[in-house]
């Protein structure tokens, strides 16, 4: 677990589950804004205590006693509209959320059913969904299996109500 006295601004973290890095932007008393390396993703906040049980100072991995390691980018940001994930576009219903958890469970038009998590989408849209609510996503396979990216509200783009 990530010491609260570690979390600044410009610090390298990287996601446990599914080895992703992110930079440290901002941190409040509950919760973290993370910046991607990986072009693609975008900005997510994360409440302090899932950040602490999910990630992983990146200094750790590679041994260096500095606050950075490799590349120096400073306060390196994403841009608010990054590429979607790459993937086979699906369109679902969310079948089970777990709020307090951050994440949910979509069954695809195919009858499979996916995993999805919170950091795959913005806030706003992450709040917005409900169980029975039609969606579109990109199925990504992560280290724990496919992982539902990009989830959006299937009316928001245009579709049929």
């Amino acid at each position: 677990m990530l010491p609260m006295d570690e979390i600044e601004p410009g610090l390298m973290v990287t996601h446990k589950a599914t080895g992703f890095r992110y930079s440290v932007v901002d941190h409040e008393d509950d919760e973290v804004l993370l910046s991607p390396e990986q072009s693609g993703l975008q900005d997510l906040t994360v409440a302090l205590a899932l950040f602490q049980a999910e990630f992983v100072s990146s200094e750790r991995f590679r041994g260096t006693g500095g606050r950075r390691g490799g590349k120096g980018k400073g306060k390196r940001r994403a841009a608010p509209a990054a590429q979607a994930p790459t993937g086979p576009k699906c369109r679902g219903k969310i079948k089970k959320m777990v709020r307090d958890r951050g994440f949910g469970f979509i069954r695809g038009e195919d009858g499979k059913e996916v995993f999805f998590h919170r950091s795959g989408l913005n806030a706003a849209e992450y709040d917005g969904l409900n169980e029975g609510d039609a969606v579109e996503y990109v199925v990504q396979e992560g280290p724990r299996g496919a992982r539902a990216e990009n989830v959006k509200a299937a009316g928001s783009e245009g579709a049929p109500a």
